[in-house]
């Protein structure tokens, strides 16, 4: 009977502890990266995560925000999900600055990830 409870104690503790089963979607690649220093440009900001990309119809669960120096909004198309890639385009060209990307995006399993870097353009 001890050996049964040490057992099912053991594959509690497996399952209770699986990265897989508690992991979010996490961001894997981004375009421009975190702090990069640009000499041109970038036409775009584009996000990979770890996995899907959830869109509802009625609400506004994922966005990509991209602020200037001054805190301004800079204009972008809207964001476009492709199963686990979030992306806006710019509308006209980024001037020489620094700018921050915050993203708020919903994944697959239900949870939202907000997060935020920096980028700048030389």
């Amino acid at each position: 009977m001890r050996n049964l409870k040490v057992l099912l104690l053991a594959v509690v503790l497996m399952f209770s502890t699986n990265p897989a089963a508690t992991a979010h979607a996490e961001l894997v690649k981004s375009f421009p990266t975190a702090n990069a220093k640009l000499t041109k440009a970038p036409k775009y900001v584009q996000l990979e995560f770890g996995e899907a990309i959830i869109t509802l119809k009625s609400k506004n669960a994922n966005s990509i925000v991209i602020l200037d120096s001054k805190a301004k909004k800079v204009g972008t198309s809207k964001i476009v999900i492709n199963k686990a890639v979030a992306r806006v385009d710019f509308i006209g060209t980024l001037k020489p600055g620094k700018y921050l990307v915050k993203y708020r995006i919903a994944s697959a399993d239900g949870h939202v990830l907000s997060a935020q870097y920096k980028f700048s353009i030389s």
